[in-house]
């Protein structure tokens, strides 16, 4: 299997060879524009990688859609409930014809199996990328309030 089209690395604290080992694991998948990816309130654990296209990520709440971000090539989403095993908080719907790679529980198992370590590695490096999207959010948030 080819290894994903995503540009540079995106999990900052595995080296290359391992987020590519990670990255052919994965499964592809494509969807078609507006094809929903999973809906919100799953029990789901996958770590999607956006390799072509875009994907909405909107909120129903109440009888409103709140669109929340569009994400495109080489973003990732589902890494909330992949690490506290809670439900989507959100719906993932194809923007545009998209390919994702599925990065699913299995395949993280089975690089823990060959070194216990990555485990370690592979949250830290969600954690950091959790951390700079909670400054990004809390940075326009002060903005929108004080600006």
């Amino acid at each position: 299997m080819e290894t994903a089209n995503v540009p540079g690395q995106f999990l900052p604290f595995l080296d290359a060879a391992e987020e590519s080992a990670l990255m052919t694991a994965a499964t592809s998948k494509s969807f078609d524009r507006n094809q929903v990816v999973f809906d919100q309130d799953l029990p789901l654990r996958a770590i999607y990688v956006i390799e072509d296209g875009a994907v909405r990520i909107e909120r129903q709440d109440r009888e409103k859609v709140v669109p929340l971000a569009i994400l495109t090539a080489g973003e990732f989403f589902g890494e909330m409930s992949f690490v506290d095993g809670a439900p989507t908080s959100a719906k993932a719907v194809a923007d545009e014809p998209t390919r994702l790679r599925i990065i699913d529980e299995a395949i993280v198992d089975s690089m823990v199996k060959a070194d216990p370590a990555f485990a370690g590695r592979l949250y830290r490096s969600i954690a950091a990328i959790l951390v700079d999207r909670l400054r990004l959010t809390s940075m326009h948030l002060t903005l929108d309030r004080w600006g």
